[in-house]
């Protein structure tokens, strides 16, 4: 069973309802969303948007979070609030096209 989340906590609470242990698929990645509205100029300077995804996966569920960030500090910020979840679901990294695949087989 698969579910959708872009909540900090209800990512938490699944693993930590969980009865066993097990995986947490991750991908950083540039955000590519619609096409900029602004010039390059009027760009310049910002930080790229960045997508961060997680797939966590134990034997017959499977919980789905994605979050949007600009800065080192927000992934920071985000990463230490999913601590709890990386300790019970040990993290591994993929690259954008295994996480499209793994998101693409897992939201069936």
């Amino acid at each position: 069973m698969k579910k959708q989340t872009a909540d900090v906590e209800e990512l938490l609470s699944f693993a930590d309802g969980a009865s066993q242990t097990g995986t947490s698929w991750i991908n950083q990645t540039d955000y590519v969303g619609e096409e900029d509205i602004m010039s390059d100029e009027d760009l310049a300077g910002r930080e790229p948007l960045q997508q961060l995804r997680i797939i966590a996966e134990t034997e017959g569920q499977t919980k789905y979070f994605e979050s949007l960030f600009y800065t080192g500090a927000e992934l920071e910020e985000l990463m230490s609030e999913l601590e709890p979840l990386f300790e019970k679901f040990p993290k591994k990294v993929l690259s954008s096209d295994e996480m499209d695949q793994k998101v693409q087989n897992t939201i069936k």
